[in-house]
Formats: C-alpha cells, sequence, structure tokens
C-alpha cells in the first residue's frame, strides 16, 4: 500500500518536472520567436555630398518607419561608404560591401553608384539602386516590370532629357541650350556626350554640356556665350551659397532656367521646374516600400522599378520678372508660382492709407472743394452791399454855349472835373436778406461736401476691401485648379490599375479646362476691382501696388469688432443700440445739415418777403465834385458868381416801392409754399436715413455671426474633402462623390472668405449711415463714441 502511494507520488513528481520543463522550454520558443529578423544595410554614396548626412537621413528614416513593425534594420558606421567621385572608387566600395558578411542589403544612394550596381549581372547581395536617372540611355537591365537581374532592383526616376527639353521649351523658345551636369556623373555616363549630340540633331539644338563642380560662379563662367536657355541636372556637390552664386549668375546673364532636379533650386532662383515639391520625400518612400518587399522575401528582380511621380510646374516669377521671360497665360494658370507678388512694387497700400489718399486727390471731392471756396467768396459778394461804397469819377464835357451863359457858372461851356462818391446803406432788407440767404447756402455748400466725402471714404473702403476679397477669391480658384489637376493624376492612376475608365479621365480633363476658364475670369476682375481703386484714388489706372490683408484682428478694426461681438451676445442691446445709431445718424448727417441751410434760407426769405412791404431801404450818401479845367461861356468865378472849382452833397435817402404789379404777393406766397416743401423733404429724408441705418445694422446682424459659422462650415467641408480624396484613390469613392466634396469645399472657403469681407462692408455701411466713421478717428475720439453708445444702450 506504501509502495503504491510513492508510487503515486513520484509520477506526480514526474509530470510537474515534465510540464515545468516544457513550459520553460515553451516560453523560451516564444522568447526568440518574438525577436524579430535583423538586418543590416549598407549605404554606398559617390563622394561628399552637400547635405550629405540628411539626405541619408531621409532613407533611413523612410525604412525605418515602414521595417520597424516586423523587422529590425540598422545602419552600421561600418557599412556607410562614400566613395571618392569616381566610377572606380565606387566600384571598389560596392565590391567591399558586397564581399563584408555583415552586410544584409546595400543602397546605392546616388548616380555613380546606381550606374555601377545596374551594370552587375548577378550579385551576390540585394542591391537597390534608386538613382537610375535615365533607364534608357544607362542601359538599365529590364525584363517585364523588373530588372530581370538577381538581387538588384533599381528605381528608373524617368527624367530622360528630352522630356525636360519639351517641357522647357513650353515655356521659352531656343535654339541653343546648356546643360549643366554634375562633373562626376559626367564622367561615369560616357553615353551621355552621345545622347545629348543626339537629341540637339533631333530638335535643332545646339547643345553645350557643361560640367560643374563646387562653383557656382565658375560654372556660369564657363556657359558658352552663345547659350539662350539653360537646363540644369542635379548637382550633388554644390552648397546653397554657391547655388546661389549660380542662380544669380544666370539671372544677370538674363538666361531662361529650368531645375530637372530639385523643387528647390526653382526657390533659390531658377526659372522653372516640372519636378514636384515632394519628389525626394516620394523617392525615399519608395525605397523603403522595396526593402520592406525584399525583407519580406519577394523576388528581387521582378519588382517593378517605375517610379510612379507627378509633373507640376513650378515658376519662379521674381526670376522671370528680372530676365525678363513672362509665360503665357495657359502655362502659369496651371503652375505654382513662387514670388507671385512683385516684391519690387514700391506702392503698398492699407485702408488708412486708401482713404488718406482718396480725401486728398480724389476729382470729385477736389470739384466739392471748389464750390466751397467760391461760395466763401460769394458770401464776401453777398456782404458787400452792406459796407461802404466808394468811388472816384473824372468827365470832360462840353455844352452849348447858350445854356453856358444862362448857368451863370454852374455848367460852363468846356470843363474837365474829377469826383468822388461814397454810398453807407443804413438799412436795406433785400441786402441784408440777400448776405444772410448767402451764408445758409455756404453752410449748404459745407454739407454738401462733408456729404461727398464721406462717400469718398466709403467708396474708397470698399473698392479696397473688394480688391482684397477678389485677390482672396482668385487665389482660392486657383487653388481649387491645383486639386484638380491633382485629382486628374489620381484619375490617371486608377486607369492604369484599371479601377476606372477613360471617362473618368476625360470628366476630370474637361473640369480642368472650365477651371481654367473659372481662373481667368478671376484674374480679369481682379485686374478691374484694382484699377477702380486706383480712378477712386485718382491714380494711373494701370499702376501698381500691393494691398496689405487685413482681417478682424486688424488693430483698425478692433473698436468696431468688440462692439458687435458684444451685441451679438446679448441680442437684446441690438434694438437699442439701432435707437442710438439713429440718433447719431440723425445728428450727424451732411445730408440733413443741408437740407437744414435751405430751410433756414427759406425761411429767411420768408422774412424777407413780408418785410418788403413796410421797410424802406435807407442810405447815406456823399458826392463831391471839381472843376479841374473850364474854358468857354459860363466859366466859373469866386468873385463875379461866387462859384468856387468844387462841388459836394451829403444826404440821407429812404425809398419804399408801394406797387410792383403783385410782385410781393407772389414772391411771399412762393417762399412759403418752398418753405413748407423743404419741411417735408426734411421728414421724408429722417424716415429714409433712419430706415438706411437700420438696414445697415440689419445687415451686420446677419453678417457678423456668418464669420465663425462659415469658417466651420469651411473647416468641415475640408475635412469631408481629404476622407472622400482617400477613398477615391483607394477605389471606394466615385468620381461623383469626390467632385461634389471639391465643390462643396471650394464653396465653403468662398463662403468663409466672403463671410469676413461682407461684415466689413456693412460696418463701412453702418458708419456711413450715421455720418461718422469711428474707426477713423483718433483713439480717443473713439473710445468716447463707444461709450456714448454703452450709456445708451445701458
Amino acid at each position: 500500500m506504501r509502495s503504491r502511494t510513492l508510487n503515486h507520488i513520484y509520477f506526480a513528481l514526474l509530470l510537474i518536472l515534465i510540464f515545468c520543463g516544457n513550459s520553460r522550454a515553451a516560453d523560451e520558443q516564444t522568447t526568440e520567436e518574438a525577436a524579430p529578423p535583423h538586418f543590416n544595410i549598407g549605404i554606398l554614396t559617390d563622394g561628399p555630398i552637400f547635405d550629405g548626412a540628411n539626405f541619408i537621413k531621409k532613407f533611413q528614416k523612410e525604412i525605418r518607419n515602414v521595417a520597424e513593425k516586423e523587422y529590425s534594420v540598422s545602419f552600421p558606421k561600418s557599412l556607410s561608404r562614400q566613395a571618392d567621385g569616381t566610377m572606380g572608387g565606387v566600384k571598389r566600395q560596392l565590391n567591399s560591401l558586397l564581399n563584408n558578411p555583415k552586410t544584409d542589403l546595400i543602397l546605392a544612394l546616388g548616380p555613380l553608384a546606381s550606374t555601377e550596381a545596374i551594370k552587375r549581372t548577378e550579385p551576390q547581395k540585394p542591391i537597390i539602386a534608386p538613382f537610375v536617372i535615365d533607364a534608357e540611355m544607362q542601359k538599365a537591365p529590364k525584363d517585364g516590370p523588373g530588372s530581370g537581374v538577381h538581387n538588384l532592383t533599381y528605381v528608373d526616376l524617368g527624367i530622360p532629357f528630352e522630356t525636360e527639353l519639351m517641357e522647357f521649351r513650353k515655356l521659352v523658345p531656343f535654339n541653343t541650350l546648356a546643360i549643366l551636369v554634375d562633373q562626376r556623373d559626367l564622367k561615369a555616363n560616357p553615353n551621355m556626350v552621345k545622347t545629348v549630340k543626339s537629341l540637339g540633331f533631333e530638335h535643332s539644338v545646339t547643345i553645350h554640356l557643361v560640367p560643374v563642380g563646387l562653383s557656382g560662379t565658375e560654372a556660369v563662367q564657363n556657359i558658352p556665350e552663345d547659350t539662350q536657355a539653360v537646363l540644369v541636372s542635379p548637382l550633388w556637390q554644390i552648397s546653397s551659397k554657391e547655388f546661389s552664386s549660380l542662380s544669380n549668375g544666370l539671372i544677370s546673364r538674363k538666361l531662361p532656367s529650368f531645375s530637372m532636379w530639385g523643387h528647390e533650386y526653382v526657390k533659390q532662383g531658377l526659372l522653372a521646374t516640372n519636378t514636384p515639391a515632394d519628389l525626394k520625400e516620394n523617392l525615399a518612400r519608395t525605397v523603403s516600400i522595396i526593402v520592406q518587399e525584399i525583407l519580406l522575401g519577394e523576388d528581387i528582380a521582378t519588382i517593378p522599378v517605375g517610379f510612379s511621380k507627378s509633373s507640376k510646374l513650378t515658376i519662379n516669377m521674381a526670376t522671370a520678372r528680372a530676365i525678363g521671360v513672362y509665360p503665357s497665360i495657359g502655362v502659369m494658370l496651371g503652375a505654382t508660382l513662387l514670388n507671385e507678388e512683385k516684391k519690387e512694387i514700391s506702392r503698398s497700400l492699407n485702408l488708412t492709407k486708401v482713404v488718406q489718399s482718396a480725401l486728398s486727390s480724389n476729382l470729385d471731392l477736389s470739384v466739392e472743394e471748389q464750390k466751397v471756396a467760391a461760395g466763401s467768396y460769394a458770401v464776401n459778394e453777398a456782404r458787400s452791399p452792406l459796407l461802404p461804397q466808394l468811388g472816384i469819377a473824372s468827365r470832360g464835357r462840353v455844352i452849348d454855349s447858350d445854356l453856358a451863359k444862362i448857368g451863370q457858372g454852374a455848367n460852363p461851356e468846356r470843363a474837365w472835373t474829377a469826383g468822388a462818391s461814397a454810398t453807407q446803406t443804413i438799412y436795406s432788407e433785400n441786402e441784408w436778406a440777400g448776405y444772410t440767404i448767402e451764408k445758409y447756402q455756404q453752410s449748404g455748400r459745407e454739407s454738401d461736401r462733408d456729404s461727398v466725402r464721406l462717400d469718398i471714404i466709403y467708396d474708397a473702403s470698399i473698392a479696397y476691401l473688394n480688391v482684397l476679397r477678389q485677390k482672396t477669391i482668385e487665389l482660392l480658384q486657383k487653388d481649387n485648379l491645383q486639386l484638380t489637376q491633382a485629382n486628374l493624376e489620381r484619375a490617371s492612376i486608377r486607369l492604369d490599375t484599371g479601377v476606372a475608365g477613360p471617362d473618368e479621365l476625360y470628366r476630370w480633363q474637361t473640369k480642368v479646362a472650365n477651371d481654367i476658364q473659372i481662373v481667368l475670369r478671376e484674374e480679369s476682375q481682379t485686374l478691374d476691382v484694382m484699377q477702380n481703386l486706383n480712378r477712386i484714388l485718382n491714380r494711373p489706372l494701370l499702376e501698381e501696388f500691393v494691398a496689405e490683408e487685413m482681417d478682424l484682428s486688424d488693430p483698425m478694426l478692433i473698436t468696431g469688432n468688440q462692439l458687435f461681438y458684444t451685441l451679438f451676445h446679448n441680442p437684446r442691446d441690438f434694438r437699442d443700440f439701432q435707437q442710438f445709431t439713429i440718433k447719431e445718424g440723425l445728428t450727424a448727417s451732411p445730408e440733413l445739415k443741408a437740407i437744414d441751410a435751405d430751410i433756414a434760407s427759406q425761411e429767411r426769405l420768408v422774412v424777407k418777403s413780408k418785410r418788403d412791404y413796410w421797410v424802406p431801404t435807407v442810405s447815406l450818401q456823399g458826392d463831391v465834385e471839381h472843376y479841374l479845367s473850364t474854358s468857354g461861356d459860363g466859366q466859373r468865378d469866386e468873385d463875379f458868381n461866387g462859384l468856387d472849382d468844387t462841388d459836394w452833397s451829403v444826404g440821407v435817402y429812404a425809398s419804399l416801392p408801394l406797387f410792383e404789379g403783385g410782385r410781393k404777393s407772389a414772391t411771399m406766397s412762393k417762399a412759403k409754399i418752398e418753405l413748407n416743401r423743404l419741411m417735408i423733404q426734411r421728414k421724408s429724408f429722417e424716415e429714409r436715413l433712419s430706415q438706411t441705418i437700420l438696414v445697415a445694422s440689419n445687415n451686420t446682424r446677419a453678417s457678423y455671426p456668418s464669420i465663425n459659422l462659415s469658417r466651420d462650415a469651411a473647416y468641415a467641408a475640408r475635412l469631408n474633402l481629404q476622407l472622400v480624396t482617400d477613398s477615391y484613390v483607394e477605389g471606394i469613392k466615385s468620381i461623383i462623390e469626390l467632385l461634389d466634396a471639391q465643390t462643396q469645399a471650394l464653396n465653403s472657403d468662398l463662403a468663409a472668405a466672403n463671410a469676413v469681407y461682407n461684415f466689413l462692408i456693412d460696418l463701412m455701411g453702418v458708419q456711413r449711415s450715421i455720418g461718422n466713421f469711428i474707426i477713423f478717428l483718433p483713439e480717443v475720439e473713439q473710445q468716447e463714441w463707444l461709450q456714448r453708445a454703452k450709456n445708451f444702450v445701458q
């Protein structure tokens, strides 16, 4: 019994030991399986490369991002090789990496390294050659989509000289072309000279191959004098500073230039490129995917060598202006334009400058200023009869001798006299009424000028805001055109992969053409509004200017923004604010002041017509006449007839017409009716002005809240467009759904832009209607106005 029990115990212990042993083995096996396979990747570069560290890191980063979940990859320093810039040096370094037992895979990062790699018929280690510039020229192996060579694949960048030459010729015509080539690439590719010579013969172009080393200045000096255009291939050794010297040298020689490689070349001063901005990133991403496929066990010889890249024309407009080369409108419309705004334009405008310029030079306002100036003299003219009137005269006469004798010296037969007269109106109702009425009319002319001044401020402000609005709309339409072109490229990819048919491609091509027409119309509209602003400012219509952008954060608009923000967050105050604006508008309105001046003039005319019945005109007059010479009969002789040579008189005169055929009665009746008409007109204008103020403020009630609402809608539409675009690329969404999403996004962006400018224009309308542009007042007066508004509302 005891023996059986011990057996059971031993058996149980044995099972436990077996179980524990199996568990430990299973754990060790699981640990070993959890560790991802490790690969060492060697990197070979041609030689010294400017910014080579960052260049290599770009590829390393993409490879790690793709492989890190399934594999462990490293880039040992011992496997990072830099050749000496010669094919011999590249060959030695490549052989060293191939023979190194630590090497699992090799990246040939450079045209020389890639050229040497594609010569290998059966390398013992996998090689990726990403820098095959022109597979046909370099005679790269190809069998179906892949290289067909064991352990070898490459990336055919598809940048042949012929394609770039033809694209360049679409921009500028030329018969003599210089191609700048890295001197290492030129030495390593003897077929390049033959290819270029054949290319020149085929296209009737004289081509000069110019090797480039480290100096940009030297490269420009080596370009032949007869060169008309320059094609720039990848220049691996040249620094940014030297490349700036290169581009500046080309500009100084007025040579148009085209980059075969590197969107940044155009940023640094070359004229144009068809290379997309993300070419290097896409290449690094493509290489990382190839690495992943190799690590997953794909047959490297069958991996496709094609490189899918878009073609996106970019033009540096600053360079175009500097060398005097302007591509056609059709070419520029589909391109990305760098430095489109002319920095050399010295005339820069903002809202304040626009208003100041309009007030100082607008012709309509100048006309009103002249009316006011002339009116001031009209007031003085009307006052002049009330002031002393002095006059002098000289007269020579001859009368009949009989009359002279009878006059006994009072009227000599021949006499030459000199005299003076003076008159002072003591009271004249006509003269006083005319003077008073003219002063009222001058007040009316000043009010008319103030009204025109407000109109000029309003028109200039609206014209400027319309320039900003139209430039924004033009930019959005251009962005939409570029989006359509991108979708056309996506449709082309879908067609190549069999996801879509040719009808989809045609649909996008049609939309591109339609979008180009829209952009052309918007550009014309931009020119129209800019020229209209120049007219208001009395500037040459074709004069260019830079319009400074503005939004609600602009310091000038903070006052209005804060006010309406407060009102719309407490809507019950809005009605009180409208009452306040009506009160302010009726007080400040120059149009009402002009009508009041007319009423005052007419009231004085009524008083004058009443006084005409009983108030005489009273004046004081004095005359003096001196006889300078007399002859003939009837001469003056103080001793004989008591007459000396001087006569004078002084008198007070009063006159009152008693009957003028009913003129006084008719004048009074007419004056009273005219006065009644003006009173009615004033009442009517008050009502219309009050309504105008209410309409203007009601507009802001809708336009101000629309700003945030439309921005939210635009943001949502953009997110929706991104989702639909991604789904379209993956074949989930149709072209109709993408077109709808794109149209919705565009309309939402347009609505968001319009919302801001609509409010700003409505804000100007409120200020014009109340007769006072608050945003142009000094800060102290702005705050006083705001405080009055708050006090009234509270």
